[in-house]
Protein backbone atom coordinates (compact mmCIF):
# COMPACT_ATOMS: atom_id res chain seq x y z
CA UNK A 1 0.00 0.00 0.00
CA UNK A 2 1.27 3.45 -0.79
CA UNK A 3 2.76 5.53 2.00
CA UNK A 4 0.51 8.50 2.48
CA UNK A 5 1.49 12.00 3.34
CA UNK A 6 -0.02 13.87 6.25
CA UNK A 7 -1.04 17.22 4.77
CA UNK A 8 -1.18 19.05 8.11
CA UNK A 9 1.32 21.92 8.24
CA UNK A 10 2.52 24.23 11.02
CA UNK A 11 1.64 27.89 10.30
CA UNK A 12 4.48 29.83 8.67
CA UNK A 13 6.77 31.34 11.28
CA UNK A 14 5.48 29.25 14.17
CA UNK A 15 8.08 27.79 16.52
CA UNK A 16 7.91 24.69 18.69
CA UNK A 17 7.00 25.09 22.33
CA UNK A 18 9.91 25.08 24.78
CA UNK A 19 7.85 23.66 27.61
CA UNK A 20 9.86 20.81 29.20
CA UNK A 21 6.59 18.84 29.20
CA UNK A 22 5.66 18.92 25.46
CA UNK A 23 2.01 19.07 24.64
CA UNK A 24 0.46 15.85 23.44
CA UNK A 25 -0.71 15.68 19.83
CA UNK A 26 -3.80 13.59 19.26
CA UNK A 27 -5.74 12.42 16.25
CA UNK A 28 -9.38 11.44 16.26
CA UNK A 29 -10.18 7.77 16.66
CA UNK A 30 -10.91 5.79 13.51
CA UNK A 31 -12.40 2.40 12.84
CA UNK A 32 -11.17 0.35 9.88
CA UNK A 33 -12.36 -3.21 9.38
CA UNK A 34 -12.58 -4.86 12.78
CA UNK A 35 -10.02 -2.66 14.51
CA UNK A 36 -10.67 0.36 16.72
CA UNK A 37 -7.61 2.53 16.32
CA UNK A 38 -7.75 4.82 19.34
CA UNK A 39 -6.22 8.29 19.75
CA UNK A 40 -2.67 9.00 18.62
CA UNK A 41 -0.38 10.15 21.41
CA UNK A 42 3.10 11.40 20.47
CA UNK A 43 5.74 10.87 23.16
CA UNK A 44 8.25 13.59 24.15
CA UNK A 45 10.99 11.64 22.35
CA UNK A 46 8.92 11.57 19.16
CA UNK A 47 8.10 15.27 19.41
CA UNK A 48 11.79 16.03 19.83
CA UNK A 49 12.59 13.94 16.76
CA UNK A 50 9.90 15.72 14.76
CA UNK A 51 11.57 19.04 15.55
CA UNK A 52 14.97 17.95 14.21
CA UNK A 53 16.30 19.21 10.90
CA UNK A 54 18.28 17.27 8.31
CA UNK A 55 19.43 18.28 4.86
CA UNK A 56 19.48 16.18 1.72
CA UNK A 57 23.24 16.65 1.43
CA UNK A 58 23.82 15.39 4.97
CA UNK A 59 21.63 12.32 4.42
CA UNK A 60 23.26 11.34 1.14
CA UNK A 61 26.85 12.01 2.14
CA UNK A 62 29.06 8.93 1.74
CA UNK A 63 26.46 6.78 0.00
CA UNK A 64 27.28 4.79 -3.12
CA UNK A 65 25.27 3.60 -6.13
CA UNK A 66 23.94 0.07 -5.87
CA UNK A 67 26.17 -2.55 -7.51
CA UNK A 68 24.87 -6.08 -7.28
CA UNK A 69 27.27 -8.59 -5.72
CA UNK A 70 26.21 -11.55 -7.89
CA UNK A 71 25.91 -12.08 -11.63
CA UNK A 72 22.46 -12.64 -13.10
CA UNK A 73 23.34 -16.23 -14.04
CA UNK A 74 25.07 -17.10 -10.75
CA UNK A 75 22.12 -18.78 -9.05
CA UNK A 76 22.79 -22.47 -8.34
CA UNK A 77 19.54 -24.34 -7.77
CA UNK A 78 21.36 -27.41 -6.48
CA UNK A 79 22.98 -25.48 -3.64
CA UNK A 80 20.61 -22.55 -3.06
CA UNK A 81 16.99 -21.67 -2.38
CA UNK A 82 15.39 -18.64 -4.00
CA UNK A 83 12.66 -16.63 -2.27
CA UNK A 84 10.66 -13.70 -3.63
CA UNK A 85 8.17 -11.12 -2.40
CA UNK A 86 5.90 -8.68 -4.25
CA UNK A 87 3.09 -6.34 -3.27
CA UNK A 88 0.90 -6.67 -6.36
CA UNK A 89 -1.58 -3.91 -5.35
CA UNK A 90 -4.50 -6.11 -6.41
CA UNK A 91 -4.03 -9.52 -8.00
CA UNK A 92 -7.01 -9.23 -10.34
CA UNK A 93 -5.82 -5.83 -11.52
CA UNK A 94 -2.32 -7.14 -12.17
CA UNK A 95 -3.62 -10.06 -14.24
CA UNK A 96 -6.13 -7.85 -16.04
CA UNK A 97 -3.26 -5.69 -17.30
CA UNK A 98 -1.12 -8.71 -18.17
CA UNK A 99 -2.62 -12.17 -17.70
CA UNK A 100 0.83 -13.81 -17.81
CA UNK A 101 2.55 -11.37 -15.43
CA UNK A 102 2.92 -13.89 -12.62
CA UNK A 103 3.56 -16.97 -14.71
CA UNK A 104 6.21 -15.17 -16.78
CA UNK A 105 8.01 -14.02 -13.63
CA UNK A 106 7.84 -17.36 -11.83
CA UNK A 107 8.84 -19.40 -14.87
CA UNK A 108 11.80 -17.11 -15.49
CA UNK A 109 13.06 -16.83 -11.92
CA UNK A 110 11.98 -20.26 -10.61
CA UNK A 111 11.44 -19.06 -7.04
CA UNK A 112 11.13 -21.85 -4.49
CA UNK A 113 8.73 -19.72 -2.44
CA UNK A 114 7.11 -16.52 -3.72
CA UNK A 115 5.00 -14.26 -1.48
CA UNK A 116 2.35 -11.77 -2.56
CA UNK A 117 0.80 -8.98 -0.52
CA UNK A 118 -2.26 -6.78 -1.05
CA UNK A 119 -3.97 -9.37 -3.22
CA UNK A 120 -7.37 -7.78 -2.50
CA UNK A 121 -9.21 -11.06 -3.02
CA UNK A 122 -12.62 -11.55 -1.44
CA UNK A 123 -12.97 -14.27 1.16
CA UNK A 124 -15.15 -17.16 -0.01
CA UNK A 125 -14.87 -16.30 -3.72
CA UNK A 126 -14.70 -19.62 -5.58
CA UNK A 127 -12.80 -17.97 -8.44
CA UNK A 128 -9.77 -17.42 -6.21
CA UNK A 129 -8.72 -21.06 -6.62
CA UNK A 130 -8.18 -20.63 -10.37
CA UNK A 131 -6.87 -17.07 -10.35
CA UNK A 132 -3.15 -16.74 -11.03
CA UNK A 133 -2.44 -20.43 -11.49
CA UNK A 134 1.16 -21.12 -12.52
CA UNK A 135 2.38 -24.46 -13.85
CA UNK A 136 4.72 -26.17 -11.39
CA UNK A 137 3.44 -24.21 -8.38
CA UNK A 138 0.77 -24.53 -5.73
CA UNK A 139 -0.49 -21.57 -3.73
CA UNK A 140 -2.31 -20.75 -0.52
CA UNK A 141 -4.49 -17.65 0.01
CA UNK A 142 -5.21 -15.68 3.15
CA UNK A 143 -7.81 -13.07 2.10
CA UNK A 144 -9.19 -10.33 4.30
CA UNK A 145 -12.28 -11.55 6.18
CA UNK A 146 -13.66 -8.18 7.28
CA UNK A 147 -13.67 -6.08 4.13
CA UNK A 148 -13.93 -6.94 0.43
CA UNK A 149 -11.16 -5.87 -1.96
CA UNK A 150 -8.74 -5.10 0.86
CA UNK A 151 -5.37 -6.39 2.07
CA UNK A 152 -4.72 -10.14 1.76
CA UNK A 153 -1.70 -12.37 1.19
CA UNK A 154 -0.85 -15.35 -1.04
CA UNK A 155 2.17 -17.67 -1.07
CA UNK A 156 3.35 -19.79 -4.01
CA UNK A 157 5.41 -22.92 -3.40
CA UNK A 158 7.34 -24.76 -6.11
CA UNK A 159 5.86 -28.24 -6.46
CA UNK A 160 9.26 -29.71 -7.35
CA UNK A 161 10.52 -28.84 -3.86
CA UNK A 162 8.23 -31.51 -2.47
CA UNK A 163 9.93 -34.07 -4.68
CA UNK A 164 13.29 -32.74 -3.56
CA UNK A 165 12.55 -33.77 0.01
CA UNK A 166 10.90 -30.60 1.33
CA UNK A 167 7.46 -30.64 2.89
CA UNK A 168 5.33 -27.52 3.16
CA UNK A 169 2.55 -26.66 5.60
CA UNK A 170 0.75 -23.34 5.90
CA UNK A 171 -0.85 -21.42 8.75
CA UNK A 172 -2.88 -18.23 8.59
CA UNK A 173 -2.60 -15.46 11.14
CA UNK A 174 -0.52 -15.77 14.29
CA UNK A 175 -0.85 -19.54 14.53
CA UNK A 176 2.06 -21.89 15.09
CA UNK A 177 0.05 -24.93 13.99
CA UNK A 178 -2.94 -25.66 11.77
CA UNK A 179 -5.66 -24.65 14.17
CA UNK A 180 -8.58 -22.27 14.03
CA UNK A 181 -8.25 -19.91 16.98
CA UNK A 182 -10.83 -17.09 16.91
CA UNK A 183 -9.17 -15.15 19.72
CA UNK A 184 -5.79 -13.42 19.85
CA UNK A 185 -4.26 -15.54 17.07
CA UNK A 186 -6.84 -14.29 14.58
CA UNK A 187 -5.79 -12.11 11.65
CA UNK A 188 -9.02 -10.90 10.10
CA UNK A 189 -7.31 -8.65 7.57
CA UNK A 190 -5.30 -11.49 6.00
CA UNK A 191 -1.90 -10.01 6.77
CA UNK A 192 0.16 -12.97 8.02
CA UNK A 193 0.59 -16.24 6.09
CA UNK A 194 3.33 -18.65 7.16
CA UNK A 195 4.82 -21.47 5.09
CA UNK A 196 6.57 -24.07 7.25
CA UNK A 197 9.32 -26.04 5.50
CA UNK A 198 10.59 -29.35 6.82
CA UNK A 199 12.78 -32.24 5.68
CA UNK A 200 12.30 -34.49 8.71
CA UNK A 201 9.43 -36.04 10.61
CA UNK A 202 10.19 -33.93 13.68
CA UNK A 203 8.68 -30.85 12.09
CA UNK A 204 9.59 -27.65 10.24
CA UNK A 205 12.97 -26.01 10.74
CA UNK A 206 12.44 -23.08 8.37
CA UNK A 207 9.39 -20.80 8.22
CA UNK A 208 8.61 -18.16 5.59
CA UNK A 209 6.43 -15.51 7.24
CA UNK A 210 4.65 -13.59 4.48
CA UNK A 211 3.47 -10.31 6.01
CA UNK A 212 1.60 -7.20 4.92
CA UNK A 213 2.10 -4.66 7.72
CA UNK A 214 -0.79 -2.18 8.14
CA UNK A 215 -0.25 1.25 6.63
CA UNK A 216 -0.71 4.01 9.21
CA UNK A 217 -2.81 6.12 6.84
CA UNK A 218 -2.75 9.63 5.44
CA UNK A 219 -3.70 11.15 8.79
CA UNK A 220 -1.84 8.48 10.79
CA UNK A 221 -5.19 7.14 12.00
CA UNK A 222 -3.78 3.59 12.24
CA UNK A 223 -0.41 4.47 13.72
CA UNK A 224 -1.52 3.63 17.26
CA UNK A 225 -2.79 0.21 16.17
CA UNK A 226 0.20 -0.45 13.91
CA UNK A 227 2.99 0.20 16.44
CA UNK A 228 1.04 -0.44 19.64
CA UNK A 229 -0.67 -3.69 18.64
CA UNK A 230 0.28 -5.23 15.30
CA UNK A 231 4.04 -4.64 15.56
CA UNK A 232 4.05 -6.12 19.06
CA UNK A 233 2.07 -9.13 17.88
CA UNK A 234 4.29 -9.86 14.88
CA UNK A 235 7.37 -9.46 17.08
CA UNK A 236 6.08 -12.03 19.56
CA UNK A 237 5.04 -14.31 16.72
CA UNK A 238 8.48 -14.22 15.07
CA UNK A 239 10.07 -15.12 18.40
CA UNK A 240 7.67 -18.06 18.78
CA UNK A 241 8.25 -19.21 15.19
CA UNK A 242 12.00 -19.06 15.72
CA UNK A 243 11.76 -21.07 18.94
CA UNK A 244 9.66 -23.76 17.27
CA UNK A 245 12.08 -24.10 14.33
CA UNK A 246 15.08 -24.29 16.66
CA UNK A 247 13.41 -26.90 18.87
CA UNK A 248 12.63 -29.06 15.84
CA UNK A 249 16.19 -28.76 14.56
CA UNK A 250 17.65 -29.77 17.92
CA UNK A 251 15.45 -32.86 18.05
CA UNK A 252 16.98 -34.16 14.81
CA UNK A 253 20.38 -34.21 13.18
CA UNK A 254 19.64 -30.84 11.58
CA UNK A 255 22.01 -27.99 12.29
CA UNK A 256 20.38 -25.47 14.65
CA UNK A 257 22.22 -22.64 12.94
CA UNK A 258 20.28 -23.47 9.78
CA UNK A 259 16.88 -23.13 11.47
CA UNK A 260 14.66 -20.10 11.92
CA UNK A 261 12.31 -17.71 10.14
CA UNK A 262 12.41 -15.79 6.89
CA UNK A 263 10.25 -12.71 7.46
CA UNK A 264 9.28 -11.03 4.21
CA UNK A 265 6.71 -8.77 2.62
CA UNK A 266 5.58 -5.18 2.44
CA UNK A 267 6.60 -4.05 5.91
CA UNK A 268 5.52 -0.44 5.27
CA UNK A 269 8.57 1.23 6.78
CA UNK A 270 11.63 2.99 5.38
CA UNK A 271 14.25 2.08 7.95
CA UNK A 272 17.14 4.37 6.96
CA UNK A 273 17.02 8.09 6.23
CA UNK A 274 17.97 7.32 2.62
CA UNK A 275 15.39 4.54 2.20
CA UNK A 276 13.01 7.12 0.77
CA UNK A 277 13.42 10.09 -1.56
CA UNK A 278 14.12 13.48 -0.03
CA UNK A 279 10.90 15.49 -0.22
CA UNK A 280 12.37 18.88 0.65
CA UNK A 281 11.45 19.26 4.31
CA UNK A 282 12.66 16.77 6.91
CA UNK A 283 9.99 17.66 9.47
CA UNK A 284 7.19 17.15 6.96
CA UNK A 285 8.74 13.89 5.76
CA UNK A 286 8.57 12.48 9.29
CA UNK A 287 4.81 13.04 9.37
CA UNK A 288 4.34 10.62 6.47
CA UNK A 289 3.12 7.08 7.08
CA UNK A 290 6.00 4.59 6.80
CA UNK A 291 8.51 7.24 7.89
CA UNK A 292 7.30 8.39 11.30
CA UNK A 293 9.73 8.02 14.21
CA UNK A 294 7.35 5.54 15.85
CA UNK A 295 7.29 3.18 12.86
CA UNK A 296 11.03 3.28 12.26
CA UNK A 297 11.89 2.82 15.94
CA UNK A 298 9.37 -0.01 16.23
CA UNK A 299 10.93 -1.82 13.26
CA UNK A 300 14.38 -1.48 14.80
CA UNK A 301 12.98 -2.80 18.09
CA UNK A 302 11.71 -5.85 16.22
CA UNK A 303 15.13 -6.44 14.66
CA UNK A 304 16.80 -6.13 18.05
CA UNK A 305 14.35 -8.25 20.04
CA UNK A 306 14.29 -11.04 17.44
CA UNK A 307 18.08 -10.78 16.96
CA UNK A 308 17.59 -10.43 13.23
CA UNK A 309 18.90 -8.38 10.32
CA UNK A 310 17.43 -6.43 7.43
CA UNK A 311 19.12 -8.61 4.81
CA UNK A 312 19.47 -5.99 2.08
CA UNK A 313 21.06 -3.44 4.41
CA UNK A 314 23.21 -6.21 5.92
CA UNK A 315 24.71 -6.76 2.47
CA UNK A 316 24.51 -3.21 1.13
CA UNK A 317 24.68 -0.79 4.09
CA UNK A 318 25.43 2.34 2.03
CA UNK A 319 23.82 1.60 -1.34
CA UNK A 320 21.36 4.26 -2.47
CA UNK A 321 19.00 5.03 -4.01
CA UNK A 322 17.36 1.61 -3.84
CA UNK A 323 13.56 1.67 -3.84
CA UNK A 324 10.78 -0.91 -4.05
CA UNK A 325 7.74 1.41 -4.12
CA UNK A 326 6.88 4.50 -6.18
CA UNK A 327 3.65 6.45 -5.81
CA UNK A 328 1.53 6.54 -8.95
CA UNK A 329 -0.05 9.78 -7.80
CA UNK A 330 2.92 11.81 -9.04
CA UNK A 331 4.69 9.40 -11.40
CA UNK A 332 7.23 8.57 -8.72
CA UNK A 333 8.83 5.75 -10.68
CA UNK A 334 9.80 7.84 -13.70
CA UNK A 335 10.99 10.67 -11.45
CA UNK A 336 13.06 8.48 -9.12
CA UNK A 337 10.89 9.39 -6.12
CA UNK A 338 10.58 6.09 -4.29
CA UNK A 339 10.69 4.23 -1.00
CA UNK A 340 12.21 0.95 0.17
CA UNK A 341 9.27 -0.74 1.91
CA UNK A 342 9.69 -4.41 0.98
CA UNK A 343 12.07 -6.60 2.96
CA UNK A 344 13.65 -9.89 3.82
CA UNK A 345 14.56 -10.25 7.51
CA UNK A 346 16.50 -13.21 8.96
CA UNK A 347 17.84 -14.18 12.38
CA UNK A 348 21.50 -13.20 12.66
CA UNK A 349 22.61 -16.84 12.71
CA UNK A 350 21.09 -17.40 9.24
CA UNK A 351 22.87 -14.41 7.73
CA UNK A 352 25.90 -16.58 6.94
CA UNK A 353 23.73 -18.50 4.45
CA UNK A 354 22.74 -15.40 2.48
CA UNK A 355 24.16 -15.21 -1.03
CA UNK A 356 22.34 -12.09 -2.24
CA UNK A 357 19.23 -9.95 -1.79
CA UNK A 358 18.11 -7.31 -4.27
CA UNK A 359 15.13 -5.43 -5.71
CA UNK A 360 13.80 -5.99 -9.22
CA UNK A 361 12.70 -2.50 -10.38
CA UNK A 362 12.54 -3.68 -13.99
CA UNK A 363 9.41 -5.73 -13.18
CA UNK A 364 6.31 -3.66 -13.86
CA UNK A 365 2.62 -4.13 -13.10
CA UNK A 366 2.35 -2.69 -9.58
CA UNK A 367 3.44 0.40 -7.68
CA UNK A 368 5.86 -1.97 -5.90
CA UNK A 369 8.54 -4.14 -7.46
CA UNK A 370 9.57 -7.65 -6.37
CA UNK A 371 12.53 -8.36 -4.10
CA UNK A 372 14.40 -11.65 -4.06
CA UNK A 373 16.67 -13.52 -1.66
CA UNK A 374 19.23 -16.22 -2.45
CA UNK A 375 19.99 -18.52 0.45
CA UNK A 376 22.44 -21.42 0.65
CA UNK A 377 20.72 -24.70 1.49
CA UNK A 378 23.45 -25.47 4.05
Amino acid sequence: MAPKKDTAKRPRGATPAKDPQPKVRRSTAAVIGNRTEGPLTRSPAVLASLNESKTEAAIWQGLRPFVRRTAADAFDGAAMLKFGTWNVAGLRGLLRKNESALSDLLQKERFDVFCLQETKLNAGDAQNAGLGEVAGYTFVDHPCQVKNGYSGTRTYFKTACVGDGWRAQHTRGFNLKNEDDPTDKADGEGRVLTTWLSRAAAGPTLAVVNTYIPNSGMKLDRLTYRVGAFDLKIREYLQAVDARCLANARSTTAEANDAGFIWTGDLNVAQCDFDRFFAGNWKTMQQCACFTPEERWSFRDTLRETQSVDVFRHLYPDAAPVYTFWSMRFNGRSRGMGWRLDYFVLPERLARRVVDCFAMPEVMGSDHCPVQLWLKKQ
